[in-house]
């Protein structure tokens, strides 16, 4: 029996990659491990999103080298083992294969070749997935781990934005037949989720071609699982959002009441650099409805600043768009080259020390409607899925609101292995909320 160490960096995509090998090993028979020096298989599973995301899977890699044993095998999957397809094996020779995200079909074949036997009977019992704030096999709060779902809908994107790698380290766009969604829930539900988020780069170009079923109709079949909690989604680009998306929204109440839509700017003349295909008044025109429909959702945001030709004019309509309180959070960036991205070769590329003032003047404004968002909850009861004791203070307790709040109780004896708890909000700060057990 084969055992395995997954190691995960990246987005949500990347843990649902993971969890899927991590489901075809399973199912081979082969156990999971915590310590690379003790496992047969090593994985890496990769982001090269940015520099400094690539930086970070190098250094691991190095470390790899010195932990793992004579004659285990060293995989690594994901968008760096793509991009880095013809390099990877020079940088790192100690490195055994490599499969990128579209090959992942091909993984029970090299655990064949690598003697894993692949007649083995079917394990008794469904394995627990891992969350998107957990690292499979890696860290994390096993108990409670299983309790929030990722289930991939799309894969790919067709968007080419300008600065962004995705594209061409996860091909064109691939929408899922909705009977595999379907049946993935249901197997997550069976192993105890309470909260289904569905994947894509761009949840809202799914469409199944055999049937002309669109994301907002697969937003209303879905909703109608037996057990399904909550549904959840990552991530709508601002093109393909609708009013039929807002509307379904509206109608389903097992929906959690969130929405992330990368703006990325406010200048039109950096969203038509960055190949946008939208501008911010089609933008604002479809928050308004969104806000009109579904008035204490949390909008959320990508935002990036420091783009090639970004002006002090541009970056200032950025920042005029979220001093006015358009989002609730934001996840703000400063532009980072991606080399065979169209942008990283574009002229008036922005100092750097310009761009962390940029960040740092944006981080503060929305910080301010951030905080204010929290306020707003103080003297409510809010259900709670419990993510596990608190990273930062082990006599906590800390979970996520239906709005993505983090949230942190005193942990007791009556709430400590409740996968579910309302919290009476009497705190608020920039990172979430405090509170204790209603």
């Amino acid at each position: 029996m084969s055992s395995v160490y997954l190691q995960t960096f990246g987005c949500q995509m990347n843990v649902a990659d993971s969890n899927g090998l991590a489901y075809q090993a399973w199912s081979l028979g082969c156990t999971f491990t915590e310590e690379p020096g003790e496992a047969d298989i090593l994985i890496v599973n990769t982001c090269a999103i940015r520099e400094k995301a690539e930086t970070r899977v190098y250094g691991r890699l190095g470390q790899l080298k010195n932990i793992k044993r004579p004659g285990s095998k060293l995989l690594v999957a994901g968008c760096l083992a793509e991009k880095d397809r013809q390099v990877m094996q020079k940088k790192a020779p100690h490195v055994d294969a490599l499969l990128g995200p579209r090959e992942y079909r091909r993984f029970k074949q090299l655990l064949a070749q690598w003697g894993v036997p692949t007649d083995a009977p079917p394990p008794q019992t469904e394995m627990r997935a891992a969350s998107a704030e957990d690292d499979p096999g890696h860290d994390g709060a096993a108990q409670f781990a299983h309790l929030r779902a990722l289930v991939s809908i799309t894969r790919g994107c067709e968007k080419f934005c300008t600065y962004c790698i995705v594209p061409y380290t996860r091909g064109p766009l691939e929408s899922l037949d909705p009977e595999e969604i379907e049946a993935h829930i249901r197997r997550e539900i069976r192993c105890g989720a309470k909260e289904i988020t569905l994947l894509g780069q761009n949840v809202n170009s799914y469409i199944h071609g055999p049937t002309g079923l669109n994301f907002a109709g697969l937003l209303r079949r879905l909703s109608a699982i037996d057990g399904l909690e909550r549904l959840t989604f990552l991530t709508s680009h601002p093109k393909d959002f609708d009013g039929d998306v807002v509307d379904a929204l509206a109608q389903l109440p097992n929906v959690q009441p969130r929405l992330h839509l990368p703006v990325q700017c406010a200048s039109n003349r950096v969203l038509a650099a960055m190949a946008r295909l939208y501008t911010i008044e089609e933008y604002l025109e479809k928050i308004a409805y969104f806000r009109e429909r579904l008035p204490r959702w949390a909008l959320t945001t990508d935002l990036i600043v420091g783009f090639p030709g970004e002006s002090e004019a541009d970056f200032a309509q950025t920042l005029e768009l979220v001093e006015r309180g358009t989002f609730e959070a934001a996840f703000i960036f400063a532009y980072s080259p991606r080399s065979g991205t169209p942008a990283a070769t574009m002229a008036a590329q922005v100092p750097p020390q310009e761009k962390i003032r940029r960040l740092q003047v944006l981080n503060t404004a929305q910080m301010q409607r951030t905080n204010d968002f929290h306020q707003s909850f103080i003297g409510e009861t809010v259900p709670v899925i419990v993510s596990g004791p608190s990273k930062k203070d082990a006599s906590r307790m800390a979970g996520k609101t239906g709005h993505n709040v983090t949230v942190v109780w005193p942990r007791d004896a009556r709430s400590e292995h409740r996968p579910c708890v309302d919290i009476a909000v009497e705190q608020a700060y920039n990172w979430g909320l405090a509170g204790r057990v209603a």
